[in-house]
């Protein structure tokens, strides 16, 4: 089972990651979602946010802008990061679980293509 947490703002990603503090956790099994809830992390210092973020659990960040410093610490804790995407949350959320999250329109404008890739658990090819 993978624990996926995507920073959110209404209906969508957050913009920054920086700045937001809802996030929605979603337990990923076989390519099929197995449970939701959504949190508020009401920390706001760098490490007291990045903490709150290991706490849960978390194996992979969907979000969108991401400082450098926030994304080192995370990566250093194990979890997967996935920055510069923006959507809306369903559609992005879906496209995770389908493989097709590198599609274009997942791309925050002005990011000029550039992501790095990551291998998820069963071999198969995420962003």
């Amino acid at each position: 089972m993978m624990k996926l947490a995507i920073s959110i703002w209404e209906n969508r990603l957050a913009p920054v990651f920086d700045v937001s503090r809802r996030f929605l956790i979603i337990d990923i099994e076989c390519n099929q979602e197995l449970n939701r809830y959504e949190t508020t992390i009401p920390e706001t210092s760098l490490i007291g946010k990045a903490g709150s973020i290991i706490e849960l659990k978390v194996e992979v960040l969907i979000c969108g802008a991401i400082s450098r410093l926030y994304e080192e610490m995370l990566l250093a804790s194990g979890i997967q990061v996935v920055p510069r995407i923006c959507g809306q949350v369903e559609e992005v959320l879906q496209a995770f679980i389908t493989g097709k999250l590198d599609e274009k329109r997942f791309l925050m404008p002005g990011c000029c293509g550039r992501r790095r890739r990551f291998q998820g658990k069963h071999g198969q090819n995420r962003i």
